[in-house]
């Protein structure tokens, strides 16, 4: 595979080239697979005629190309590229000019294709980020090759076309419409977008910037487009004037489109979203507050990583992390969604997960080539960049944080910055600097934990060092302690807590005894926080009376924590969760840290024997709840996914299939083609001799691409080893037409943990298969297979020595497999540390 950029190519090619401008002209036909294309890429060279020009692109067939007007031969194609002698090129301005054909892909990114099966209409998208623009067209495929584009399209006249910009003239003859679009302002090719196909539309405005809604029609009746203006209207008023720049780009689409690999991206004007957004039952709080921040993290893109944007991926962060943390504080700041920051606090786990695996990495991190830079996209990138701007702004102050990002947007607008650029920015306007800071957090790896400590009559703060570097780090933080009283926690003293070394002094000559010392309270700091040993029969009696819904999250955010580093009995985190978690009057919280956590710890840390007894007690639980009918609507969906999940046994399952067939009902849960799905799945795993039966039945009553995938999905669960290999072949040498998007569904339901007698044997094919996999297939099709069909239904001493021995013996892994690998092995070293530690 050479659909690779590296990093010194990069700076090579930045240091001849500027001044970039692009003409695309594109024809599209109805019913193919191909279109025709001519570029036109005019530059500044200054590389003074020595060795080759490399031109990112990726085509079926060049048919002419012109260099400074004249019809140019002597070039060299390579998969991913053509080289032009520097003898060939101009010192100062050159044209150069392509005519070419291209296959449309199949893979979510580059540029996608999708018929849909309902009505057959044709759907087309871009998704060009880190480096597939010039799967489109050819070009300087990086960051800092910033560049104006003009583009004019022919294709069938009833499509709607969909660019960074607005039409500029459009043009209607008999079956084919020709629209030429304004030119854009400059931003990087990874930010070009184009969107096409029937799409049904929503308009409204926000001031005086341009609002649209897309998605295809036959998701139109499910489009909740009144709710995702409002939170676009809310996220322009405040963003604006925060960054104290008007709205760069003319107006804002936002187009839902199908089999898209990530949650959104932030093309410049015309933000994608994938379908999953686009809710065709209730759904819990939660996600629709998810939602709204996908939203507010696109548009966050416009100012961070659109109008100024990092000039190479190793500081990919400064478009993440700030998208990241800005669009829930912007959210806190707002009507519509006021507890963002709540929420923002379980986005964080993926931070401390990720940061405590062998593969974590600096926030201000290295990428060598383009193929790192995605495996960059991550929870350090992300969620650990966003918490460590939370601690920032905490630290430096809110209006100062503040300042920084509008002096950084005035001093960079239409440019590309690396690190010390914001670092400039921020200690400038806050009198500080910065640099001590930045190079102890953003220029290091790992996760501090700070555990409360009662000696010798004093109350401290123990800071442990983060693992494999030994470092401890400054943190400023809020503890707040609060004391029982007739069986209610209350509040005794709130504190800003600077966190220096080892130990951090609380109170001096302290003698009580029932306290309960919250640390990290309203989550400025990151920083893995543990409870007192001492404070847990305290909570196992009244958790729930802590009036502070943040604070009881706090409470459950570091009993997870203490669960997975094997310093809390998942069975006394299990029986909390039973009795104290049952009382959390919020659902978000009783969702996100009780009850998803509980499954998690059965199907993981709990041995074997006792996996049922645990499964059946929640499933119990989860039954009676569901049938009070004065359950508000969210209660249900919950108990609903709880009874679903834990559903195992004969019985168990022979519920869920009477509910299938309407003989039983929950009070409120519609038997909608979603949950049909998930029962049929479920079904087919635990070998229901009607499964196939069932499943072909649902797809004549569900004819849409997603009833094709979730069946697939279906089909493939069924426990039969002859049919789990044909599955398996068709993974590896798909069937004509079948997506990335549709493999990973079927992958999806390959592993049911029950099945592990049928699943043992491709545990060997995995390990033979998996590196031509990740060199020969489109990166994001790779992972999901190493990550969905990695055996990780078994986590013994065994499969992990396997894995060890598979990296120690393959020196030469792509890297995003041995990244991928190495993940799976410290996953399963966590989980047999649980697993051993408390042995029933």
């Amino acid at each position: 595979m050479d659909n690779i950029l590296t990093q010194q190519e990069a700076m090579l090619r930045s240091g001849q080239i500027s001044e970039v401008e692009y003409s695309l002209k594109l024809k599209l036909e109805k019913g193919s697979q191909e279109y025709e294309g001519e570029t036109t890429v005019r530059f500044l060279y200054s590389g003074g005629k020595k060795g080759k020009l490399k031109v990112d692109f990726v085509s079926k067939k060049i048919e002419i190309l012109w260099l400074n007007g004249k019809e140019e031969t002597n070039f060299e194609k390579k998969e991913s590229a053509l080289f032009l002698s520097g003898e060939l090129l101009t010192d100062g301005k050159n044209e150069l000019r392509i005519k070419y054909k291209n296959v449309f892909d199949h893979s979510g990114s580059g540029f996608h294709k999708f018929t849909d099966p309902s009505d057959k209409a044709e759907y087309m998208h871009t998704d060009f980020e880190p480096f597939e623009a010039h799967r489109l067209f050819p070009s300087f495929d990086q960051p800092d090759l910033k560049a104006t584009y003009e583009l004019e399209i022919t294709g069938p006249s009833e499509w709607t076309y969909i660019h960074n910009t607005v039409p500029l003239s459009e043009e209607t003859q008999g079956n084919y419409k020709n629209i030429r679009f304004n030119k854009t302002k400059k931003f990087s090719t990874y930010l070009f977008s184009l969107i096409v196909g029937p799409y049904a539309v929503w308009e409204d405005k926000a001031g005086n910037i341009p609002l649209r809604i897309f998605c295809r029609k036959s998701l139109a009746k499910y489009m909740d487009a009144e709710n995702l203006f409002a939170i676009t209207k809310e996220a322009f008023g405040f963003l604006q004037e925060y960054f104290g720049v008007p709205y760069p780009y003319g107006k804002y689409d936002q187009i839902f489109v199908p089999e898209f690999n990530m949650g959104a991206m932030e093309n410049v004007g015309a933000v994608t979203f994938s379908e999953s957004y686009i809710f065709r039952g209730p759904r819990i709080y939660s996600e629709y507050l998810n939602r709204a921040n996908t939203v507010y993290h696109e548009m966050v893109h416009m100012w961070f990583g659109n109008l100024v944007t990092m000039k190479w991926w190793n500081d990919l962060w400064l478009n993440e992390s700030f998208a990241d943390y800005l669009s829930y504080y912007s959210m806190s700041k707002g009507k519509i969604f006021p507890d963002a920051l709540e929420h923002f606090y379980v986005r964080e786990e993926w931070a401390y997960r990720e940061d405590q695996l062998s593969t974590t990495h600096p926030i201000a991190g290295k990428a060598e080539n383009t193929l790192e830079a995605i495996s960059n996209f991550d929870g350090i990138s992300y969620s650990k960049g966003a918490s460590v701007l939370r601690q920032l702004m905490y630290y430096v102050g809110e209006e100062k944080f503040r300042d920084a990002m509008r002096l950084y947007f005035k001093r960079y607008a239409e440019k590309n910055t690396v690190l010390n650029d914001f670092l400039s920015c921020m200690s400038e306007t806050s009198g500080i600097d910065i640099r001590g800071w930045s190079k102890e957090w953003l220029e290091t790896t790992g996760v501090n934990t700070l555990s409360p400590i009662r000696q010798n009559g004093r109350l401290f703060l123990s800071q442990g060092p983060s693992a494999n570097n030994g470092l401890l780090r400054t943190h400023a933080l809020q503890s707040t302690l609060f004391r029982e009283k007739n069986g209610i926690l209350e509040e005794v003293w709130k504190k800003r807590v600077l966190v220096k070394g080892k130990e951090t002094l609380l109170e001096e000559n302290y003698t009580e005894e029932a306290d309960l010392l919250l640390l990290n309270t309203e989550d400025y700091a990151y920083a893995k926080t543990y409870l007192s040993k001492d404070s847990l029969p305290i909570l196992k009696r009244s958790l729930h009376t802590l009036k502070d819904r943040f604070s009881r999250r706090v409470v459950w955010g570091s009993l997870w924590q203490m669960v997975r580093d094997a310093e809390l009995s998942p069975k006394e985190f299990l029986e909390l969760s039973l009795d104290q978690g049952l009382k959390e009057p919020d659902l978000s919280v009783r969702n996100s840290h009780i009850l998803t956590k509980a499954l998690t710890v059965i199907d993981n840390y709990i041995p074997e024997t006792e996996k049922k007894t645990w499964s059946d007690k929640l499933n119990k639980i989860a039954k009676e709840r569901s049938l009070l009918a004065e359950n508000p609507e969210q209660e249900q969906i919950l108990w609903f996914r709880i009874l679903e999940n834990t559903s195992k046994s004969s019985e168990q399952l022979s519920y869920l299939k009477e509910l299938l067939d309407q003989k039983k009902s929950i009070p409120g849960i519609a038997m909608d083609q979603e949950r049909r799905w998930v029962i049929l799945s479920r079904l087919s795993a635990y070998g229901d001799p009607e499964a196939s039966k069932r499943i072909e039945a649902e797809l004549t009553k569900d004819n849409t691409d997603l009833g094709a995938k979730k069946a697939f999905l279906a089909k493939v669960s069924f426990p039969d080893q002859n049919s789990k290999r044909e599955y398996w072949d068709r993974f590896l040498k798909p069937k004509e037409g079948d997506s990335t998007d549709f493999l990973r569904y079927g992958m999806r339901g390959f592993q049911w943990n029950h099945q592990k007698q049928i699943l043992i044997s491709f545990s060997d094919l995995f390990f033979y298969s998996v590196i031509s996999v990740y060199e020969t297939r489109d990166p994001h099709f790779a992972s999901a297979f190493g990550h969905l069909m990695f055996p990780s239904f078994e986590p013994d001493r065994n499969l992990l020595k396997r894995t060890q021995d598979f990296l120690d013996k393959n020196k030469k892994l792509p890297e995003l497999l041995k990244k991928d690998l190495q993940q799976q092995r410290d996953d399963i070293e966590r989980t047999l540390k649980v697993l051993e530690k408390y042995k029933s």
